[in-house]
């Protein structure tokens, strides 16, 4: 339906009438429809009490009607071109907005400390009440595996591994997040992962957002934020930039899991989804099932397949020596990664490198 259907108004004003109200806003609401009853009912006895009520009533409706369909619709327009400047992001008044939404909520942003230990919980609340409004939400972070991220740190002037550390606390924030909510829940949280910077950062609660610019030595919740509306140009642009990454992007969980299936030449398959690293380009997974059922099998009858690893086809499963610099390293990358501990690695070796 066009935006400037006919119907689009009352519509909008079923939304509006739909939206949670503050307790306060219906403590007032309240006191005042009881002001107005006692007013009615004192002054019932007045001559022509019926014409006058009706009367007054008419001219009321009117003029609400005049308001909700005139004056708020041009006030709405006037407000959609105003930007509002903020010194610094504040999380915690972003997160209250996210509390009220009943639409759309969007973050991007390279990482946020808005999912670091001293925001977090209060803008999950928020999270929480926006899913069950039946809002939508958004979350678009830069792979830690990108090259964004070392461009990234050369802008800020620290390591790139500082930034994908950062990012990976997010991740894990994220991801124990998840699993808190119920299934309706869970299905209205999205998050993804973005190969390229994009170069502004998002933050939408419903149809009002906080816009920044990725700078050079400075975190984008350091500066100035520009509060808009999501309809504005401004709106428009970033909203644009947000769906053309959003639809490169891929799940958080194709980070953090990877799809393996092993196939056993004489006794069928069996799927898995394993914690994974990687060093000098190629893929080590983890995971005690995997591990427990290839101890099961002769490994010369076993191969594994995913639709997921870079090289097509069969890979062998090669076991890291526990005692090597590479299972050390392996140990590293994943603390780092999944903040736990893992003590046997398994590398997915494409069998065309095997063979030759």
């Amino acid at each position: 339906m066009s935006a400037r259907s006919p119907l689009s108004r009352p519509g909008r004003l079923l939304r509006t009438l739909r939206t949670p109200r503050r307790p306060q806003s219906l403590t007032v609401l309240g006191l005042l429809a009881a002001v107005a009853a006692l007013l009615l009912w004192t002054s019932r006895r007045m001559v022509n009490y019926g014409e006058n009520l009706a009367l007054n009533l008419g001219t009321d409706i009117v003029g609400v009607v005049v308001t909700v369909f005139v004056i708020g619709p041009l006030i709405s327009r006037a407000q959609e071109g105003r930007v509002r400047e903020h010194t610094r992001l504040d999380y915690e008044w972003f997160s209250s907005q996210v509390y009220g939404a009943t639409s759309n909520v969007k973050v991007l942003d390279t990482f946020s400390s808005v999912f670091g230990p001293q925001f977090s919980e209060r803008l999950f609340r928020g999270i929480k009440a926006a899913t069950a409004h039946g809002a939508r939400v958004q979350i678009l972070l830069l792979d830690p595996d990108s090259l964004a991220v070392i461009l990234r740190g050369r802008e800020l002037g620290e390591r790139s591994a500082d930034i994908r550390r950062d990012i990976m606390r997010n991740l894990r924030t994220l991801d124990r997040f998840a699993l808190r909510l119920d299934e309706e829940s869970r299905q209205l949280l999205e998050v993804r992962l973005c190969s390229t910077s994009p170069g502004v950062t998002l933050y939408r609660w419903d149809d009002r957002c906080l816009v920044s610019f990725l700078t050079v030595g400075r975190l984008s919740g350091e500066g100035v934020q520009l509060e808009v509306a999501v309809r504005s140009p401004l709106g428009t642009f970033v909203e644009q930039r947000f769906d053309e990454l959003w639809q490169q992007s891929k799940p958080m969980d194709r980070f953090t899991h990877l799809p393996v299936t092993l196939v056993d030449a004489t006794d069928g398959r069996r799927a898995f989804s394993c914690r994974f690293v990687y060093a000098d380009d190629a893929v080590y997974v983890a995971g005690h099932d995997l591990v427990s059922y290839m101890a099961r099998h002769r490994l010369d009858q076993l191969s594994a397949h995913s639709d997921f690893l870079s090289a097509p086809g069969a890979h062998e499963l090669v076991v890291v020596d526990d005692e090597s610099e590479l299972h050390a390293l392996l140990i590293q990358h994943f603390a780092e990664k999944y903040d736990a501990t893992a003590t046997a690695f398994v590398e997915l070796r494409p069998q065309a490198l095997v063979t030759e």
